[in-house]
């Protein structure tokens, strides 16, 4: 991670972050899973996910 949460708000949206980021890849794999694709279904915007993640490897490690 690029930055560990501090407030509960923001540790939410990582949870919310990572469990997006399992849903995604579960749904369409590797070859269809990017950053774009889990902040959308996270309910994030992109920024919010680089700032904690800084690529999409980070997301699933």
């Amino acid at each position: 991670m690029r930055k560990e949460p501090r407030q509960a708000r923001s540790v939410a949206t990582v949870e919310a972050i990572i469990d997006a980021g399992a849903r995604v890849l579960s749904e369409i794999g590797w070859a269809g899973f990017s950053t774009n694709k889990v902040a959308e279904a996270a309910g994030v915007s992109i920024g919010s996910l680089y700032q904690y993640f800084p690529d999409k490897l980070a997301l699933v490690y």
